[in-house]
């Protein structure tokens, strides 16, 4: 009776799930605000701890399916109430489905709810449980991720919330990010969806680039930056912040691939009815690329805080050799060498086109989560904190240091830093991040036409890649001005086209951002730089026509 009051119990919610699903965006709602009234997220969270693991699976795809649809009627606090249970349910790992899948009193989720009643013995069963668990966790990931994937995005003031409420999701994000990819169930995309969730509560509003100031600045973007740091001051609170951040880096470059494919010639023996295709095989590297890009987007963001955070000089050079490694040329792809192909799939990976909520539910909009591939976001990072060490004049003392400082990671050595400190390394490398500048914006122009929000991340990026050397040149007194000649120009010029960018897709408010921001960038520039008047020029009428357009409402 119990076993038969349970099943029927999964298949009611299981059909309201299904019924978000089907039809019209309108018919969908309806159904999310009638379920959100009956208190459907009371009982998932009450499920996700349910004596049953289908249960526990229908709480988090139940989540997943309603984010995009009610995430705008959810408490800070429920937001991050869930984004802990999701994570703690992830990090229980396999055990209590491989239990419920062999105990007599309840293996009949395997046969009934997995297998869908198809003619399987016991034993074949009971070897899905592990594979079961696996989707179970990736759709609690998904389920975080989609109540602060929000478009518009959501305030950092309430993303604060959300942090302050459960500080400790910041660990357990972590502990989702580096979990080892399981032999059951190798294409696993919860510990890249862990990573987007962090690159989420700690991003930046969409019309600022980092390191650009612009006259509109005002009250809201100081509101905005004061509630961004007091979140990122919450992530530096946490036991071994920077240890952690490197781990995840780590996990991803100790990974072989050949021991990521030798996992996908074996899932047959986990139950799988066939073998995993090329395509998500090639997704398995795409995500690993979104774990780096992710960790990339949160070192850089926190090196505009390092001050307020109390960052030590030990914890930025701790992150010298990620952002290096990140900044290496990328070989080609070749498809003759798998090897090759797999890593440049990985390293050239952005985000851009996330979808709101169920990807299978929400309509397309403008991607709220927006970062640049690591060609870009290595070298930013790099600059970013070379130019933190340079304004606190501990980056030419490093040279003559005997013995490692005191809070160094032992993922990083002071050979390591001292090598990649060394003034000719920067040299070439100031030299390499202006050709990377340069060429981010002429990748811009290319989808121009056929993608101008893509286009405007392309300009955006290259732009915070400009003000990050900009920075350095300033806090360096000019030392290595000879390498970063041209740079403001190249900064002016991606303000600018990003502006346009943002015009063309109806974002006045941002394309009047960009724009004074271009305009303020070229008051300071020198003659030997070589901008052209009619770029100024260009960048005030496209600040004049986003004025007229605000105006106009």
């Amino acid at each position: 009776m119990k076993n038969g009051h349970a099943l029927a119990s999964y298949c009611a919610l299981a059909v309201l799930v299904d019924l978000l699903h089907i039809g019209t965006h309108s018919e969908r709602q309806a159904i999310a605000d009638e379920m959100l009234n009956h208190d459907v997220m009371d009982l998932c969270l009450k499920n996700i701890d349910s004596w049953l693991c289908s249960y526990r699976r229908l709480a988090a795809s139940t989540i997943r399916s309603l984010a995009g649809l009610i995430g705008d009627r959810i408490s800070a606090g429920t937001i991050a109430d869930i984004i802990a249970k999701m994570c703690a349910f992830v990090l229980q790992g396999p055990r209590f489905f491989v239990e419920q899948f062999h105990a007599p009193e309840t293996k009949w989720q395997g046969g009934i709810i997995v297998l869908r009643g198809l003619n399987a013995t016991e034993a074949e069963v009971a070897k899905c449980a592990l594979r079961y668990s696996g989707l179970a966790h990736d759709d609690a990931l998904w389920a975080a991720q989609g109540l602060v994937c929000t478009y518009p995005v959501l305030s950092a003031k309430f993303r604060l919330e959300i942090l302050k409420k459960r500080p400790e999701i910041v660990d357990l994000l972590f502990d989702c990010a580096i979990t080892p990819r399981p032999a059951w169930y190798p294409e696993r995309q919860a510990d890249a969806v862990a990573c987007e969730i962090l690159a989420l509560l700690f991003q930046w509003p969409p019309y600022v680039v980092p390191g650009v100031s612009s006259p509109l600045d005002g009250s809201l973007r100081t509101q905005e930056w004061k509630a961004l740091s007091q979140a990122l001051t919450i992530l530096t609170s946490r036991e071994e912040w920077s240890g952690r951040l490197i781990e995840v880096w780590m996990r991803v470059e100790e990974e072989d691939w050949r021991h990521v494919d030798s996992l996908f010639h074996n899932v047959k023996n986990y139950g799988a009815k066939t073998l995993l295709g090329k395509r998500t095989f090639q997704l398995a590297f795409e995500l690993r690329g979104i774990k780096r890009i992710s960790i990339l987007r949160l070192i850089t963001t926190l090196t505009h805080a390092a001050d307020s955070c109390g960052i030590t000089n030990a914890e930025l050079e701790s992150l010298l050799r990620v952002a290096y490694v990140a900044s290496q040329k990328i070989k080609q792809a070749d498809k003759e060498t798998e090897e090759d192909h797999l890593m440049h799939v990985e390293r050239t990976q952005d985000m851009f086109g996330v979808q709101v909520g169920d990807s299978r539910i929400a309509p397309q909009v403008d991607s709220p989560l927006q970062i640049a591939e690591e060609t870009v976001m290595g070298p930013t990072a790099l600059a970013r904190l070379f130019a933190m060490l340079g304004q606190r004049g501990v980056l030419d003392s490093i040279q003559t240091l005997k013995k490692a400082p005191s809070g160094l990671s032992t993922a990083t050595s002071l050979d390591q830093v001292q090598m990649i400190t060394h003034p000719g390394v920067i040299r070439k490398f100031l030299l390499i991040a202006i050709r990377r500048v340069e060429s981010r914006t002429e990748s811009g122009r290319k989808v121009a036409q056929s993608n101008p929000c893509y286009a405007r991340m392309h300009f955006m990026s290259s732009a915070e890649l400009g003000a990050a050397l900009v920075s350095f040149d300033r806090y360096t007194r000019g030392k290595y001005a000879e390498e970063v000649k041209g740079v403001r120009k190249q900064l002016v010029v991606a303000l600018g086209n990003a502006s346009e960018m943002a015009t063309r897709t109806g974002q006045s408010q941002t394309a009047l951002s960009l724009a004074l921001g271009a305009i303020t960038s070229a008051e300071s520039i020198p003659d030997t730089e070589g901008l052209d008047e009619a770029i100024t020029a260009k960048n005030m009428r496209r600040a004049d026509q986003a004025r007229a357009t605000l105006r106009q409402g």
